[in-house]
């Protein structure tokens, strides 16, 4: 068993690497449905579980070390691609459909939430409001606003196992429902005119300069200065009475990504490779200390999973039909909100390959507001608490 903090950090690192390399090494349909990113978390809970290490003083340390510093120098990486010329290229139609599927995910919650809060712990506005940034950008959104709300892991155990487990049914329905494409044409009164034009601007999405060694360690090593110039900042600010240092941190470094994003500084190589590392670690951070027992205990938690979900499904179909949409189109803007980037990725070629750079920039869109959202719903469900 372990019980120090650098063969834990080592365990999690050696975790991360070897389920990405099955994946790239054996690809199959089975990774389609069950990405690594959420293998690594369900790895970690699974290890945790059957007793690999100990949660000692020294473990716990460590983790929250790595997690911390690592998180705002993850969220510097990626908000360097968010360079807002690109996604203005998506259209208004197209950018009306990803940020209504967003409104409809914070509906789910809060309804859902109205319905099940006798049946749900006294933390579930933070949790939920966790999961919800999770559900709206992504992963890195997801551990931002964790560790913004100061939310315990043992607290999020199930909601945790709510948001693993009902994102891997919604992947799988979403792609299942590519052959009723034609059956749901009439009720969505799809107009498909103009996509192709949108796909022609976006063709040079995501083209960055080359990565090679040199930039790995120039990006490396930026990130995890802005990271402590960030929890520097972060804690003179909050020591205004303003939010706490880690909201601070994860809005600096996002920002002073997102400043840097239409310079030549976003355009070097590298950033991706590393914020991708990071966040694997991260994900394996979060899952070291939920117990999977814990699974026969949440059956509220999983139904109210689904009930988000379901909402999010009706609405996001009432607003392709205003709009005008293909399921194709609804789907993907689903899942870049309930998924990420891969996901998205991973939809749109199931469906067209061709739709990729526009699952990819709707899936940005989601990371660039997830952390806000997440924010947004905790706080109107401690209201209605």
């Amino acid at each position: 068993m372990i019980t120090t903090g650098f063969p834990f950090i080592a365990v999690m690192a050696g975790l991360c690497g070897f389920l990405v390399w099955i994946e790239q090494r054996y690809p199959s349909r089975f990774f389609q449905w069950f990405p690594s990113i959420v293998l690594v978390m369900f790895g970690s809970m699974a290890l945790y579980t059957a007793g690999v290490w100990q949660m000692t003083p020294e473990v716990a340390v460590a983790r929250a070390a790595v997690r911390d510093n690592l998180i705002p120098a993850m969220l510097f990486l990626m908000s360097l691609r968010f360079d807002l010329s690109i996604i203005r290229k998506l259209g208004s139609r197209l950018i009306l459909l990803m940020l209504g599927s967003t409104v409809t995910i914070m509906i789910g919650f809060v309804v859902t939430y109205l319905l099940m809060n006798t049946f749900l712990g006294d933390e579930t506005p933070l949790t939920f409001g966790v999961m919800s940034a999770g559900w709206t950008g992504g992963t890195q959104n997801f551990v931002a606003v964790k560790q913004a709300l100061d939310v315990s892991d043992s607290a999020m155990a199930y909601t945790l196992l709510m948001g693993a487990l009902c994102y891997s049914f919604w992947l799988i329905l979403i792609i299942a429902l590519k052959p009723f494409k034609a059956r749901l044409q009439t009720f969505l009164r799809a107009e498909d005119n103009g996509l192709d034009e949108v796909m022609e601007r976006l063709s040079g999405l995501g083209q960055t300069g080359k990565t090679d060694t040199q930039s790995l360690m120039l990006m490396f090593g930026a990130s995890l200065i802005v990271a402590a110039l960030s929890h520097h900042f972060g804690g003179v600010i909050a020591g205004f009475g303003l939010l706490n240092p880690m909201v601070w941190a994860i809005i600096i470094s996002s920002v002073a990504g997102i400043a840097l994003a239409s310079t030549p500084v976003g355009k070097l190589g590298g950033g991706d490779e590393i914020s991708s590392i990071m966040l694997y670690v991260i994900v394996a951070l979060i899952g070291a200390e939920v117990n999977l027992s814990a699974i026969t205990k949440a059956p509220m938690y999983l139904l109210s999973g689904v009930m988000i979900l379901a909402i999010h499904g009706a609405l996001l179909l009432l607003l392709g039909r205003i709009l005008r949409m293909n399921l194709h189109m609804c789907g993907i803007a689903s899942i870049a909100n309930i998924g990420s980037a891969p996901s998205a990725a991973v939809v749109a070629a199931a469906y067209d390959k061709n739709l990729m750079p526009i699952a990819i920039i709707m899936a940005l869109i989601g990371s660039m507001i997830g952390s806000f959202v997440g924010l947004t719903v905790s706080e109107i469900l401690q209201m209605l608490n």
